[in-house]
């Protein structure tokens, strides 16, 4: 086999932009981002809808479109 075909992998350091936890992954670039969400705030993982989705948006369009 050829020698270095393969890039190398560093450790990279992701901050979550919504709780601020970090996280350390194996990266081909070595470049410190910032998440939307992660695993630890992300309603699919956590179980918690999110503020903004609450009945407000059913309750908006049932007022919106109410038969009189």
């Amino acid at each position: 086999m050829k020698k270095q075909t393969h890039p190398v992998s560093k450790s990279t350091q992701y901050t979550c932009g919504n709780c601020g936890s970090q996280i350390t992954v194996a990266s081909t670039v070595q470049a410190n981002a910032t998440l939307d969400v992660c695993s630890n705030c992300h309603p699919a993982y956590t179980g918690k809808e999110p503020e903004k989705a609450s009945g407000n948006n059913i309750d908006a369009f049932n007022a919106r479109y109410k038969k009189t």
